[in-house]
């Protein structure tokens, strides 16, 4: 009994999206160690101290994606579970606030054997919490009758009944400007930026018209330039006295502040200068031995392309791609809002982040400290990761459920 409820839990198990998310959660184990066992063993550590953390890590990710790929996920979009994680993650974004900072962020929290960042979880939450948000409105605008009733009672009486006509259909607006706004003083422009184009991605995707939604890209892009190009003049002038200033401004010039903020983008030059076509060979990176700081994090495609060369980034980098289009093929194929948009939700995270990833390490944009999915080291990034691949693996799995029992209830002619 028990077999034959896996056998037929295993026949809806997505592999498209789970097998290369088993490659590069192993190829992380291997980069972290490669890219973290020199400087440990310089400062007289176990050398392969944050390979077993991230193996380990990776292990519990993997419970957790087997785990939701076959759990019953409605229970994500109840109000209940909504609210109580809104405020749960509210009050972790204040604590992280209030905790020390490290490098000018202040937006972690210690538990001893692991650091979180808060503000990785709300990407998960933004996106089904948003997707929960537009399919209920598109439900409601369906069956809408407007009836404006008129004010009554005393002045105080019509001031609190206007007052709540103008938050009650903006609540949702405030609740999410309001975590944008803790993340934001953190600062953690990084995930600012990401959580924002979740909410920029979903809304577009929740409306009828492409074209308009064509256009908000076009002027989103458009903007994205703007600021940037705007930064290069506006960021001197700023001072140095702010961390995310100078990032800036080694952003643009990162020779000139070589010995300084510009030390990471130089050194990742140099990485992949040294790779090549083939790379260096594993191990064999020199930009890791003391030159790169902390290596194994968000630069640790630095030391894949210095090691691996060329070759290897673009086999990272297309599994990546892989699953991210996976992602957002699930949404497309799906006939339910909520679940399409958690899709696209998730797929513009894992985007999103990579994009910063690689224009970060390239040069291309400025440092934000964004690590590489499945890649890098980290706890909070994996784990919310994991938890975002299970809920679309569950989703699939639905999909093709749905989908054998629609073709089967039709009637076949001979």
């Amino acid at each position: 009994m028990i077999m034959g409820n896996l056998i037929r839990k295993l026949k809806y198990f997505d592999l498209y999206l789970f097998l290369p998310y088993l490659l590069l959660c192993m190829a992380g184990i291997v980069m972290v160690y490669s890219a973290s066992s020199i400087n440990l063993s310089y400062a007289s550590l176990s050398t392969n101290r944050y390979m077993v953390k991230q193996a380990l890590y990776v292990l519990f990710g993997l419970v957790i994606v087997l785990s939701m790929a076959h759990i019953n996920l409605r229970f994500l979009s109840r109000a209940r579970t909504t609210s109580c994680t809104y405020f749960v993650l509210i009050v972790a974004l204040i604590f992280a606030k209030m905790s020390g900072s490290v490098n000018g962020a202040s937006g972690w929290i210690n538990l001893g054997f692991m650091s979180i960042q808060p503000s990785e979880f709300c990407k998960l939450f933004l996106a089904v919490y948003m997707a929960r948000h537009f399919a209920i409105r598109e439900k409601k605008i369906e069956n809408e009758i407007i009836v404006v009733e008129p004010l009554h009672g005393s002045f105080f009486d019509k001031a609190w009944q206007a007052l709540t006509r103008v938050l009650k259909p903006n609540r949702t607006k405030i609740l999410v400007g309001f975590m944008l706004f803790l993340i934001l003083i953190e600062p953690d422009f990084g995930g600012f930026a990401i959580n924002s184009s979740i909410l920029f991605v979903i809304w577009l995707a929740s409306k009828p018209d492409y074209h308009a939604a064509l256009r908000w890209l076009t002027a989103a892009g458009i903007f994205i330039i703007v600021v940037l190009e705007g930064m290069r003049f506006i960021a001197p002038s700023l001072g140095r006295s702010f961390y995310q200033i100078r990032r800036f401004t080694a952003f643009y010039d990162p020779f000139k502040y070589a010995g300084a903020e510009g030390k990471q983008l130089v050194n990742s030059y140099y990485a992949i200068s040294n790779g090549g076509f083939i790379g260096r060979g594993l191990g064999n990176s020199i930009q890791k031995r003391g030159y790169l700081p902390e290596p194994y994090t968000d630069f640790i495609l630095s030391i894949i392309s210095e090691e691996k060369g060329f070759l290897g980034t673009a086999v990272i980098l297309v599994l990546l791609a892989w699953i991210i289009c996976r992602i957002i093929l699930i949404g497309t194929r799906s006939n339910n809002t909520y679940n399409s948009l958690t899709c696209y939700g998730i797929g513009t995270f894992m985007m999103v982040e990579t994009l910063f990833n690689v224009g970060g390490v390239c040069g291309l944009l400025p440092i934000t400290g964004v690590t590489l999915p499945f890649i890098s080291y980290g706890g909070s990034s994996m784990l919310v990761l994991s938890f975002s691949l299970g809920i679309v693996m569950s989703i699939s799995a639905n999909e093709r459920r749905n989908a054998e029992v629609d073709f089967i209830s039709v009637p076949q002619v001979d």
